[in-house]
């Protein structure tokens, strides 16, 4: 894993590259590398972390035969093996044992069509000097970010958002409709980033430029629009899973498994043993908290003969936590997730590199609490009848009625509410009124409905517009911005391409109403102790929070940019009183958005 740079043109502060560049030391600590053309005003920059290829052949950027196409890679081409067989057949000459390299010969033999073979997580930039021509591309489902902006005819790439910020003319401001996204779905969607003038390339698509400035983009892929008949007499679950499991564990150094005891790294751990590759497995235990799994992960792991370590976690300082790991990441998220996220990704990284995690089982197999069984919409009524109920009580029933009124307009409006009932498009309009935004339902769901297909069934649908919005842009963020934060590699084999496909076609199965992920309890049925099946799931936030200093989080966004800087309305306050629904979901979000303005603004 590694952290890549590159710009094309003039337009750029010229010089401020290797500053650039080092503001990516923390996703690759072992070297770094640059390579330039000042002829046609290109350079590429690489940081590098060693994972595959330890030796100085594998450092980057890389080459062709003939110095003629350049290349730098963030992520691992996990089908690498039998690419470079095929290729090498084709006559292209190696020069190293780095997966990176296949991309240089797969684009000398397909062109663009180079990203449909290659099966991994990857952002890279390829620069064709014969043509003139810069190439960049980003995984299918975006496990691993490309941000990039325009000045003039010039284009600039980084795999964070903080590298571009040394290259532009000046600092931009922040992206009002970014800030309403953050307080309604919890992120920034892409291809929209926190900052004005910068954007994320979508999963799925590639980029080019040419001269005189000319930039188009490509969607390469996207998952599946329709169920196909007889999807489930396909290919066995067991077979394709273990096929793309031993994929995933090409590597050079150790590599370890984040295990919880659910489903989903569950369900790793038991692959990894029917394939005879037993790893460590890493649990991060909360001694004392109903929410601690590790003695579930720990018969998990003496069932299926794991080496499996357990590391309790005493939080002693939420709000030093909380500051870091708003300079961990470059765009701002309203789940507290990140901060468990940060911390287990901090245990793991003192003794590995890579590590394994069952992220994406949710949305292949429709997991989440969510999608409410064969009625989506059931869950949601009885819970927001129960909060009418107490609202009534509290003298504010009327902004219950408006949040039943929301959900109740389409599924889109429902599912949004359901996944992250914080702020209503209204509310952020109102919040960011002295930045003139106009922000309404449409312009909330619109990320969300490029990527509803109607002609789904309900759960598959919602479960496709997760994939690309949700995980794309929370989840997969989240586990990338901590992960690299202490230089570890987190690999995710239930995104794997080949899956997501062979799980989005099928039917849904008339279990799925009474239980989540009937093709994963099959699998572990006869694998894992019945407790694992059992047991309930748990999101992966925080015990700590549960006595957070609320009050002190209040004041601490009132004295926080946004608030002193006139960003924010004064109503901000209004939003966040005495017996408003999920008041405390609120003011972490608003507190998030806080303390991330603190370090970057």
């Amino acid at each position: 894993m590694c952290g890549i740079v590159a710009r094309v043109g003039n337009q750029w502060r010229i010089g401020m590259e290797s500053t650039a560049l080092d503001q990516l030391r923390h996703r690759g600590p072992d070297s770094a590398g640059e390579w330039s053309s000042p002829a046609a005003d290109v350079w590429l920059g690489h940081r590098r972390l060693s994972i595959v290829d330890l030796s100085e052949t594998g450092r980057q950027p890389m080459h062709n035969e003939d110095d003629t196409v350049w290349l730098v890679c963030n992520g691992e081409i996990y089908n690498y093996p039998s690419l470079r067989h095929r290729l090498e057949a084709l006559g292209h000459t190696f020069y190293s044992h780095c997966d990176s390299e296949a991309i240089l010969h797969a684009y000398e033999a397909w062109g663009d069509g180079c990203v449909d073979q290659l099966e991994g997580m990857f952002a890279f930039a390829l620069w064709d000097s014969t043509r003139g021509r810069l190439l960049a591309a980003r995984d299918r489902v975006g496990i691993k970010p490309l941000f990039y902006a325009q000045v003039g005819q010039g284009l600039a790439l980084a795999s964070e958002a903080r590298a571009l910020l040394p290259l532009l003319p000046s600092k931009p401001p922040p992206e009002p409709m970014a800030v309403a996204y953050v307080m309604t779905l919890g992120y920034v969607p892409s291809p929209w980033s926190i900052w004005q003038g910068v954007k994320k390339l979508e999963p799925g698509h590639l980029l080019t430029w040419e001269a005189p400035g000319q930039v188009q983009q490509r969607c390469y892929w996207e998952p599946p629009r329709a169920i196909e008949a007889g999807a489930s007499e396909g290919q066995a679950w067991p077979d394709l899973f273990v096929t793309v499991l031993d994929e995933h564990l090409l590597s050079d150094v150790p590599i370890s498994l984040f295990l919880s005891g659910g489903l989903d790294s569950s369900s790793l751990a038991a692959g990894l043993c029917d394939i005879n590759r037993p790893v460590e497995a890493i649990t991060v235990s909360f001694p004392g908290s109903p929410q601690d799994e590790a003695p579930l992960a720990a018969a998990v792991a003496g069932h299926l003969g794991l080496s499996h370590r357990a590391i309790p976690l005493q939080i002693e300082d939420v709000d030093e936590l909380i500051q870091d790991v708003a300079a961990a990441y470059d765009e701002p998220q309203g789940y507290s997730a990140l901060l468990s996220m940060y911390l287990i990704s901090q245990v793991a990284a003192q003794d590995y590199r890579v590590v394994l995690a069952g992220d994406g089982g949710d949305e292949a197999f429709g997991g989440y609490d969510w999608y409410g069984g064969s009625n989506p919409s059931g869950s949601l009524l009885r819970r927001l009848a129960r909060s009418a109920r107490a609202m009534v009580r509290q003298h504010t029933s009327a902004a219950v009625r408006e949040q039943l009124a929301f959900a109740a307009k389409s599924p889109l409006h429902r599912h949004a509410w359901r996944v992250y009932p914080r702020f209503l498009p209204g509310e952020a309009q109102t919040l960011l009124s002295p930045l003139g935004l106009g922000f309404g339902d449409d312009e909330m769901l619109a990320p969300l409905r490029k990527h509803f297909e109607p002609q789904l069934p309900l759960k598959r649908a919602l479960q496709r517009v997760d994939l690309m919005t949700f995980c794309t842009d929370s989840i997969l963020a989240k586990v990338d911005r901590a992960s690299m934060a202490h230089s570890l590699e987190v690999r995710v084999p239930f995104l794997d391409r080949r899956i997501i496909e062979w799980a989005l076609v099928r039917p849904v199965d008339q279990r799925e109403a009474a239980e989540s992920k009937p093709v994963l309890r099959d699998y572990l049925r006869s694998r894992v102790p019945a407790s694992v099946l059992a047991h309930p799931k748990q999101g992966f936030s925080l015990p700590v929070l549960n006595h957070f200093d609320w009050q002190s989080a209040m004041q601490r966004v009132g004295r926080g940019p946004w608030v002193k800087d006139g960003y924010w309305s004064p109503a901000w306050k209004r939003l966040l009183e005495m017996g408003l629904p999920y008041r405390t979901g609120r003011i972490w979000n608003l507190l998030a958005l806080t303390c991330w303005a603190e370090v970057w603004l």
